[in-house]
This record gives structure tokens, sequence and C-alpha cells, in this order.
């Protein structure tokens, strides 16, 4: 099937001004293969410069000593929070799709167990970092408005609907396949620990009860091939043939569009002390404090680009310190809670 041709949702941001959704804070559209798809047959490849190019962008504005970005202020909360819903649920999206095809790669043995590790690690982080970028809105916006908005598609909607996360489930559960058993997984059983703390501080945080949609709904009987489809259009996502590069273009643009707002305007408009107890561990404080270096990774990872040249050397792990790990607990994200 010939690739759909998407140049509006994939043109590579050419600048530190916001080139997303047509004005600061707008959405735009996700296009993704099914997910139990391949991508389309390549087409012409985007040049290595132009992603090179953008992944610095997005270092550089994660960066303490970088200029501010020609960004206003989000005024209208609302619009902030369903921008970060919204859009940080789409890079998840995306995320997974990439550790899913990492995982066929590693069963049909076009990589080794030792290659996957790192960029497995590295997504696994970026999953982390949207988990806190999405879940970030105040308690009472997001009972008002993000909470509701999920209801009304569905009374039951939950995170578990999302097409792409099957596949990568039991990873995030703490069970890394077979087929990685040939490299040391201590570093990915680690950043799955941190995401599940992550995870579970988000949930303490926006639904203290902890009852998310399913739980609290009658409704039992489900379509799967439906609830999925409903999962995708509210998260503006839609499935087509597209190519890998399509696919790489869209996550660095949401990529750069999220470094330039937490640039602007912070992580959290709550007052941080008031935030859940795993909130003040070590490794989320990490997470936290890297976000925009952790989201860079990402990015690099997916246009298979080489380390900088001059990499900031990485601090000291405070999740290496304890060589303990729990048994994680997961959900696909907070979506549905």
């Amino acid at each position: 099937m010939t690739p759909a041709r998407t140049t509006p949702f994939t043109d590579l941001p050419a600048g530190r001004q916001w080139d997303f959704g047509g004005f600061a804070y707008g959405l735009e559209p996700l296009l993704l293969p099914a997910a139990t798809e391949p991508d389309a047959l390549r087409d012409n490849d985007h040049p290595e410069r132009s992603y090179t190019e953008t992944c610095q962008l997005i270092r550089t504005l994660g960066r303490d000593d970088a200029p501010t970005p020609p960004v206003e202020p989000g005024e209208a909360a609302e619009e902030l929070y369903w921008f970060r819903w919204i859009t940080g649920h789409q890079v998840c999206f995306i995320i997974w799709r990439l550790m899913g095809q990492l995982l066929d790669e590693l069963n049909r043995g076009a990589t080794s167990a030792q290659a996957a590790l790192e960029p497995m690690c590295r997504y696994v982080d970026g999953h982390s970092a949207m988990l806190l970028y999405t879940g970030s809105c105040p308690r009472d916006l997001y009972h008002v408005l993000i909470r509701p908005s999920m209801r009304l598609r569905h009374r039951a909607f939950s995170g578990s609907w999302a097409p792409d996360y099957p596949k990568v489930r039991e990873l995030f559960r703490g069970r890394p396949p077979l087929s990685m058993s040939g490299g040391d997984t201590g570093e990915l059983l680690d950043s799955v620990r941190v995401h599940n703390l992550v995870h579970d501080g988000v949930a303490a945080k926006l639904v203290p009860d902890g009852r998310s949609l399913l739980n609290q709904a009658a409704v039992r009987r489900l379509n799967h091939g439906m609830v999925g489809m409903i999962y995708d259009s509210y998260f503006m996502t839609v499935r087509l043939p597209v190519t890998r590069h399509h696919v790489v273009a869209q996550l660095l643009r949401r990529l750069v569009a999220i470094a330039q707002d937490v640039a602007t305007n912070g992580l959290y408009a709550d007052d941080r002390d008031t935030l859940p107890d795993e909130f003040h561990t070590a490794e989320v404080v990490k997470c936290e404090k890297d976000l925009v270096e952790i989201l860079f990774e990402v990015a690099r990872f997916a246009c298979r680009l080489p380390p900088p040249e001059h990499a900031r050397p990485r601090h000291q792990d405070p999740r290496h310190q304890d060589p303990r790990h729990q048994d994680p607990r997961t959900a696909a994200g907070v979506a549905g809670q």
C-alpha cells in the first residue's frame, strides 16, 4: 500500500520558535500504522543532518543557561494541561511502538540483546518522563476537565485499551522477554522500577482513592476492537500506512514542543512539597530534573543517531544505589484513572 502523504504533520521544526498545532499549545493529530502492522515501505529517508539538528534543539531547550524560548507562557490552564494530556500520551504511543519494534528485531535475530538494552532503557525512561508530564496538572483541574472528558467518551475508559500497549505490557511489569536474556537486564529492571514508582506517584496525586473509571463502571462486556478505536480517537490518533520517517518526525515535533513548554512554564503549578511521597524519592527528583535530557535520548535512539561527541557525563543514578528490584506494578499510563 502506498504510504500516506503526511507532510503537514512531519515537517521537522526549523528553529526555536513554536512550530506545532498552528499556535502555542495547539494540538496535532497523530498518524500511526495499525498496532499490528509494520511501518509502510520506506520512501525517501530524511537527511540525518536534519534529525541531528532537531535532536540538538531538544537538548538545548533543556539547558539551564538556554535563552528563554520565544513562546508565550500558558495563560489558560485548561488549554496548557489539555495540550500536555493529549500530546504526552501521543508520545507514549510512539514510544510503545518503538519498543515493540525493538522486541520484534530481537525475536527474529536482527539485533542482539546487548545492543537492544540501552535504547530499551531510554524508551522506558522516556515513558516515565511522559507520565510526569501528562500527570503534571493540578488535581482539581484533572477532576473538572480531564477525567470527565474520558468518561464522556466511555464510562469505563481505560488506559488498558491502548492498541500499542499489549506488546510491551510484560516488560513494564518487570518481565523482559527471553530474547533479552543474553544481556545484563539490571539497568532495564531499574528503569522499570523507577517507571512504576512514577506511575504510582502520579496515580496517588490525581486519583487518591485509587478508583479508575473502569473500576467504577458497571460495564464489563467490551468489544476490544471498538474500545481501541475509542481510545485512539480520544487521543487524536489516526491509523493509516505511514513510514518510519513519518513516525519519527511526528515524535520529534512533539518533543520539541514539550521541551519548549517545560522551559517556559515549568513542570508543576502545584507546590511541589504537597505532592505524594513518591515524588520526593531521589529517582523521581532526578527524572524531573533530567526530563528534557531524557527526551533527547529518546529522540536520538528513535533517529538511530550516535551519542553526541560532547555528551554530558551521566550522573550517578540514585536508582543504582539500591540493588533490590521491587515487583513492579503498572498500567498503560494514567489514562482512564
